[in-house]
């Protein structure tokens, strides 16, 4: 019987050493001290800056922020360049969009930050972007003050070393957090001068922090031909992981870039995104390791690209990192690989047809397998459900908790239960080569789908289906029926599958939080479907049930063991969430939260159960948020000034001058169109479509603008309609005032990530013009 299992152990081992090399490059190597070479990247020298530039939240158009441009405009004199402060009025994508747009606009005025590093005989230009804005709770360590900090480093290494052939252009963007307002200031800039660059010739490398820690990851290719860029930089990318960023609510500043038709690159690490948006995004826990890997990604591929022919574009490809280099393919190959695929694997019943293989056992384990993803994507959804109802403070950070690996490993080995029921069953009517028969075809079948509907993902089927059909065709060429090779031939074939999908699983993980763990579950028991052949020659039916019964009591009890011993600490804090709205028509003031009252210091606050706030306070519409009566303190209230109104046509013109109290981050306008047509506005010489744009209330029609000027904003508002026009007016500062007595947060508690109700004060006033 030892003899039997020999194969099986081997076919283990070759597995065992694929799944470390193919995670060994998630590990970050150690950070480089602050004597490194000069023209290597520190991220000493890089972490020693952030005292400076991350010491407390400097949300765009704060006090601190101006401080925080002024002591980069001196470190970049300080390199011998010449940086200018470009001020501009900016408004998100939707300032110009229809009427019928669901997205309302974002303005604010912002300082960006230039400076060029000029290049020998120049093809084009890098453009080096980090923003240096903050979310208005969070010290912004990592989002985006360790980016701000590599590329510093980046610029004083590039300096020690040769000219660049291509010019550098540093950009440290405001307004990020607002709406990618700093970039759109940029481009706009750009569009309106005779002297553009051409941005078919601009590459953008973008460095971002989304959470504090994990190693640098190429996310995002923007454009075609860098693929030699990030195969320099050392930084794991997959093409897959821009296809699922693509369908996701999420943004950076290279989305306005490549809307302005420039290519680029997206480099973030994403590790301990309990982090993200927080008050403890703060230096102490950002991880240097992390900067270290991010600095040295970065200069790599800007080295790369500012000695390349930016005038060359590329074609198309998949990507894909694999053992520590990029893999690439032209794009145009996709389908017909993932055809060839199909064919390969619809060939092998009739090619093992008399050497034993059965294709009607190979059939039926086909048609049982989707029992498999199906069986994960349930367990994931499932479990989060569970874990949201006994631990509601999950809830609020979105399932970013701090300690995502125990209840992965727990989910993982409840499938793990599935998956031999599943071998278990198809054994019955199959022999293990007939099993993974039936898989391979599912790859193949999966490759063909991707390759139409998500071809950067392809690969992830395809080259494990390809690889598979080798295996499986030279093992039945071969090997005699009853070898016990044939039995854990699964085990090979799934190889290829380990090396590609094992760093995708790893990626996707804190990524996407346990909130929706159940994607990269489903994408992980795919090739764990390949691996039951290990269990060859299978136990005693008892002798099994016992191992399966052990299994789902380990995975249930590491669940509820590490619900129940999931604490909280001063280095991680429970969230918590409270706001204070001061609706200063009526005097009513609220406390309000996206939590429940087993909060703690925050629950007894919440007395009045749960209400909508879609019409008394329009930026807080869309959720249900528990709320309490609060003691009403002594704030100031949006104000108006220089207000007229004319009408002609029967169209009413209203013009005024609306300002916030002093400290606000950002003000909301909302107009009631329920009586009213919004036809067009300006708001600070921006001009803006009409509405409503979306069903908000009564409130039909809005903009927000960011980092509002102390003096205020002049807005003109062309409305058809009859009586005077509504204007509901919403400061949001940050912090909850004193004269309402707060509760104290302990060590171990903070306020829930940005963008939240959580840690803020909303100051309501309507006004009738």
């Amino acid at each position: 019987m030892m003899r039997r299992r020999i194969p099986a152990l081997t076919a283990l081992v070759v597995l065992l050493l694929t799944a470390v090399a193919s995670a060994l490059p998630l590990r970050t190597s150690d950070p480089r001290p602050a004597s490194a070479p000069v023209g290597d990247f520190s991220a000493a020298r890089a972490v020693a800056r952030l005292d400076r530039i991350a010491r407390v939240p400097h949300p765009a158009g704060s006090v601190a922020q101006s401080q925080v441009r002024e002591y980069l405009v001196g470190e970049l004199r300080d390199l011998g360049l010449r940086p200018e402060v470009r001020d501009r009025v900016a408004a998100s994508a939707s300032a110009s969009a229809s009427a019928d747009d669901d997205d309302s606009t974002i303005l604010g005025s912002v300082s960006n930050i230039h400076a060029t590093i000029p290049g020998a005989k120049p093809t084009g230009r890098v453009l080096l972007v980090a923003h240096y804005d903050s979310v208005p709770i969070a010290p912004g360590a990592a989002d985006d003050g360790a980016g701000v900090a590599a590329i510093l480093e980046i610029a004083r290494a590039l300096k020690t070393g040769p000219q660049l052939r291509n010019d550098l252009e540093i950009l440290f963007t405001d307004g990020e957090e607002s709406g990618l307002l700093g970039a759109r200031a940029f481009v706009d800039a750009e569009a309106g001068t005779r002297r553009a660059a051409d941005p078919r010739r601009t590459v953008v490398v973008n460095l971002e922090g989304r959470g504090a820690s994990g190693p640098a990851v190429m996310f995002e290719m923007a454009g075609t031909g860098l693929v030699p860029a990030v195969r320099a930089s050392g930084a794991l990318t997959t093409s897959f992981a821009a296809a699922i960023y693509d369908r996701l609510p999420n943004d950076t500043d290279l989305t306005v870039f490549e809307e302005a038709g420039m290519r680029g690159l997206n480099f973030a690490f994403m590790d301990g995104s309990g982090h993200y948006h927080t008050t403890h995004d703060d230096v102490a826990r950002l991880d240097r390791a992390s900067v270290q890997s991010m600095g040295d990604a970065a200069l790599a591929a800007v080295r790369r690209l500012g000695g390349s022919d930016l005038s060359r574009g590329g074609s198309d490809a998949t990507y894909f990192s694999l053992f520590g280099t990029v893999v690439s393919y032209p794009a145009w190959l996709v389908l017909p690989l993932a055809v060839v695929t199909l064919a390969g694997v619809a060939v092998l019943p009739w090619f093992g047809r008399r050497r034993g293989l059965s294709p009607g056992g190979a059939g039926r384990a086909a048609a049982t397998f989707p029992v498999i993803p199906i069986g994960a994507a349930v367990g994931g959804l499932a479990g989060w459900w569970v874990l949201s109802l006994a631990r509601p403070d999950f809830v609020l950070g979105g399932g970013s908790v701090y300690h995502l690996g125990r209840y992965a490993w727990g989910e993982a080995l409840l499938l793990l239960v599935l998956l031999v029921a599943w071998y278990r069953r198809a054994r019955r009517n199959a022999s293990p080569l007939d099993v993974v028969v039936g898989v391979l075809g599912w790859f193949a079948l999966l490759a063909v789908v991707c390759a139409v509907l998500l071809p950067q993902g392809a690969y992830l089927f395809t080259w494990p289906a390809l690889i598979g059909t080798a295996v499986v065709g030279v093992t039945l060429r071969f090997t005699a029926v009853d070898s016990p090779w044939r039995a854990v031939t699964g085990a090979l074939t799934a190889v290829p599958a380990v090396a590609l999908v094992l760093p995708v699983v790893l990626l996707l993980l804190p990524a996407l939080g346990l909130e929706l763990t159940a994607a990269p579950l489903v994408l992980a028991v795919l090739p764990a479907a390949l691996l039951p052949g290990l269990l060859e020659p299978l136990p005693s039916r008892r002798a099994l049930t016992a191992g399966m019964l052990a299994v789902a009591v380990a995975g249930a009890g590491t669940l509820v063991v590490g619900t129940s011993l999931d604490g909280y600490s001063a280095d991680e804090p429970r969230p918590v969430s409270l706001g204070y709205v001061l609706e200063s028509d009526s005097g009513k003031a609220t406390w309000v939260s996206l939590g429940d009252t087993s909060q703690p210091a925050v629950g007894k606050l919440l007395t009045d159960g749960s209400a909508r706030y879609d019409d008394r306070v329009p930026p807080l519409g869309g959720d249900a948020l528990a709320n309490g009566a609060a003691r009403p303190a002594p704030l100031e209230t949006p104000s108006t000034t220089n207000v007229s109104v004319g009408e002609a046509d029967g169209v009413r013109t209203v013009r005024v001058r609306i300002q916030a109290p002093a400290g606000t981050h950002t003000i909301d306008v909302h107009a009631d169109t329920g009586a009213h047509e919004i036809l067009d506005a300006t708001v600070a010489g921006v001009r803006l479509a009409g509405g409503p744009k979306r069903a908000q209330g009564g409130w039909g029609w809005s903009f927000g603008y960011a980092a509002p000027p102390a003096d205020g904003i002049d807005v003109v508002i062309r409305a058809r309609g009859t009586g005077v026009l509504p204007l509901r007016v919403v400061s949001t500062t940050v912090g909850l005032p004193d004269a309402a007595d707060p509760p104290v947060l302990a060590p171990d508690q903070s306020w829930t990530s940005w963008p939240s109700v959580a840690g803020q004060t909303f100051v309501v006033r309507t006004f009738r013009l």
